[in-house]
């Protein structure tokens, strides 16, 4: 997630510049082109072709009404994207703390050791960090196993390898692991239950993330909105120039720069887990759960946060 620009008004300039040269230089191409024409179109013996404004303007509406649109629909995914991963953090919490808390050895009348109850404290806390990792993964379709590795057994890795969706068999196998739990009375009906109503909301929220994840945004909206976009930059200077002459090319490539940034913060808002610097920090969430629980635990390795990051031109985010 994006945090802030470079503090540098240079740098910023020169960011913004970077990314966007390819656009920026076809804008500035199609202008030229469009001034050179009218101005000398008669000395080569032919019209100067130009548009009147009024059309121009109507076109202009039109894509301002889709780009309005696919731009409050992205931020509507992207924010429902960062509230799904905050249900996934208190889900985390509740669960730690019920862990840990309901567990016991009153309920077998002291036959199950403390020990035993704490290798199963150990192991569900674990298994709901390989969850997370896994889930991270299976949104951004990575291949990266080293969190799972130090989390789960070896022989439970190599059964995870061949299932298709990770996640949902590491819920299934942890609702197992509660069971066994309440079969050897380290915990009770009651608690069994609550711990169960825990996992539903855990299912309930990979679910969501799914969806998004699932839903491609509606073709045409995508299909319309480039079209509209680049038949108002072809004929924006068209219009300008009998107005404005020379200064139809800087007016154009701004007013083109504009649309054209809508449009792309639009395409880069919709799709919230695939890592880029202004998507959801999925990296940053799990480290802090991760954190979170292990303090839990008393473990006695408790990873760093995540530290934001750096990129060209001084940018910086969070993963």
């Amino acid at each position: 997630m994006l945090i802030k620009f470079s503090d540098n008004p240079f740098k910023q300039v020169l960011g913004i510049t970077f990314y966007n040269k390819g656009s920026i230089s076809l804008f500035i191409l199609i202008s030229i082109v469009a001034t050179l024409q009218y101005e000398f179109g008669e000395i080569f013996m032919f019209r100067p072709l130009d548009l009147p404004v009024v059309p121009v303007s109507i076109l202009g509406g039109a894509l301002a009404i889709f780009l309005g649109f696919r731009n409050n629909s992205a931020y509507d995914r992207w924010w429902e994207a960062r509230k799904i991963w905050g249900g996934i953090v208190n889900a985390s919490r509740t669960f730690g703390t019920l862990i840990i808390s309901f567990s016991s050895q009153k309920f077998s009348d002291g036959k199950i050791s403390e020990k035993e109850i704490k290798k199963w404290r150990e192991d569900l806390i674990h298994r709901h960090l390989a969850w997370l990792y896994a889930l991270k993964m299976h949104l951004r379709k990575l291949n990266y196993w080293e969190h799972l590795e130090k989390y789960l057994p070896e022989k439970e890795i190599d059964e995870l390898r061949r299932f298709h969706n990770k996640p949902t068999q590491l819920l299934h196998s942890q609702s197992m692991k509660i069971q066994e739990g309440y079969e050897k009375r380290i915990i009770e009906d009651f608690r069994h239950m609550e711990l169960a109503n825990v996992m539903k909301e855990l299912i309930r929220l990979q679910g969501m993330t799914e969806r998004i994840k699932g839903t491609i945004f509606p073709y045409y909206y995508n299909y319309f909105t480039i079209v509209f976009l680049w038949l108002f930059i072809i004929c924006l200077p068209l219009a300008l120039v009998p107005q404005m002459s020379w200064g139809a090319i800087p007016m154009s490539v701004a007013i083109s720069f504009v649309f054209t940034i809508l449009e792309k913060a639009g395409a880069t808002t919709e799709d919230p887990f695939e890592g880029r610097a202004s998507d959801t920090p999925i990296s940053t969430i799990t480290r802090n759960i991760e954190i979170d629980l292990l303090e839990m635990l008393k473990s006695k390795t408790i990873p760093a946060p995540e530290e934001p990051k750096t990129g060209k031109f001084g940018v910086r985010y969070i993963d």
